[in-house]
């Protein structure tokens, strides 16, 4: 059985494994996209849910900050940000009190290019883009503490406007389970103290939380947005082609449900039985090995707990990803205890946030085998995780080393790991 799989957008990958060993392909189930995209956008809009309309909401001569995610992720912000510029300007907002924030998270800070190309020409001449800031103190501002007594500390750019809107797109996560509604602020613009402390809760779960629609963590951060305050949100849910399929609009938890019942009908796919082996494509996560991560994350649904083998493809084109010390943590057995003592409050030196993620990581090492396949880093950086390491020659390699451990080996692979969601 020949199977093939995307490696980064523009190029396939191919392996073979015995007719008798493959179980199938898992894939996301087929949904049309929107017949008419903008018309979609402007219907959410126009018709919010579980809070007022834009015009309701908004008044002249108010400030409005539009924070959008950032080239890590699929949204098409160019798309929406037309529409909705133009709904601000129906309410009496003008251009010049208007600000578009990329919510970088931890992420690297985009070029001027890519926020061209993020927001489109036209809109990069009218309004004001830029990213938000994480590390410099001076430039993020303290807006008190959360109901579990969290400090919350954002950018300033981003909080200083009458109206925060929230753009993004709905996918499964491994911290919030599922993406969009309050994710684009908290952790989207807050400070690397307060996205330290959204990823140790993902680091401290004891369980994958990839598609996990009741995600506690996601429970807790919407209560940490409501004391920072996001009025609006627009989130599109996107076939797996990347077409607009659904859009939602109105209030960053109401609407964010109603997306996610439309992302797993885009995104979802049922299983029957587990495998030994799963081959998946980091597909369309593929930048670096922090985002591509997301493909084992899916693919953990896929296999036998305590036995099975994942084999992630993945391009890697960015290196290990925004975080250094990520790789270190990922291959610490004691990376939990670690976090733990973190989170009472013992001493750290080094990068909360590498270790919150590293520790999830490592404790997925430790329920099943992980296997890396990439020509984006190099055998030294992948086997500091305590992972296996093939380079992108070496698949069908990396394939038969794995059908060697089992007697009678099933195998199923994922076109689209980086978004698929698995069910019983």
């Amino acid at each position: 059985m020949d199977i093939t799989l995307p490696y980064g957008r523009e190029s396939h990958v191919r392996f073979s494994v015995p007719d008798a060993a493959f179980a199938g392909m898992l894939e996301p189930g087929r949904v049309e996209p929107a017949a008419d995209p903008l018309q979609a956008i402007r219907q959410a809009i126009e018709n919010p849910i579980g809070c007022g309309r834009l015009e309701e909401i908004v008044k002249p001569g108010q400030s409005v900050n539009i924070l959008c995610d950032d080239i890590s992720r699929p949204t098409p912000v160019s798309q929406i940000l037309p529409v909705l510029l133009d709904k601000l300007h129906q309410a009496g907002v003008r251009d010049q009190d208007i600000k578009i924030v990329m919510a970088l998270g931890s992420h690297r800070y985009m070029t001027e290019t890519e926020k061209r190309e993020r927001v489109g020409d036209a809109v990069y001449r009218q309004i004001r883009v830029v990213n938000s800031e994480f590390r410099n103190p001076d430039d993020l501002v303290f807006l008190g503490n959360a109901p579990d007594g969290v400090p919350i500390y954002a950018s300033r750019a981003a909080m200083d406007s009458d109206i925060r809107i929230g753009v993004g797109n709905i996918v499964p996560h491994p911290v919030a389970g599922w993406s969009g509604g309050g994710k684009i602020l908290f952790p989207g613009v807050t400070g690397e103290q307060t996205v330290a402390r959204f990823h140790m809760q993902g680091g401290l779960a004891d369980r994958n939380l990839f598609g996990v629609e009741d995600c506690p963590i996601r429970l807790n951060m919407e209560k940490w947005v409501d004391t920072i305050g996001l009025h609006f949100i627009v989130n599109t849910v996107l076939t797996p082609e990347g077409r607009i399929y659904q859009v939602v609009a109105g209030h960053y938890v109401q609407a964010q449900r109603q997306g996610v019942a439309y992302a797993r009908q885009a995104l979802g796919c049922p299983i029957r039985e587990l495998s030994d082996i799963c081959v998946v494509s980091s597909f369309p996560a593929d930048a670096d090995f922090w985002q591509s991560g997301k493909g084992m994350c899916s693919a953990e649904h896929a296999v036998k707990p305590g036995t099975g083998t994942i084999i992630l493809v993945a391009p890697n084109d960015e290196g290990m990803g925004p975080h250094a010390e990520y790789p270190a943590f990922f291959g610490r057995d004691d990376a939990p205890e670690i976090l733990e003592r973190l989170a009472r409050g013992e001493p750290f030196e080094g990068d909360p946030i590498a270790l919150s993620v590293g520790t999830a990581m490592a404790k997925m090492r430790r329920r099943v085998r992980l296997v890396l396949v990439t020509d984006g880093l190099t055998r030294a950086e992948t086997e500091a995780c305590k992972i296996g390491y093939y380079p992108l020659r070496s698949l069908q390699q990396a394939v038969d080393d794995a059908l060697a451990r089992y007697d009678q080996p099933t195998v199923t692979a994922i076109r689209h790991g980086g978004e698929l969601f698995l069910y019983r």
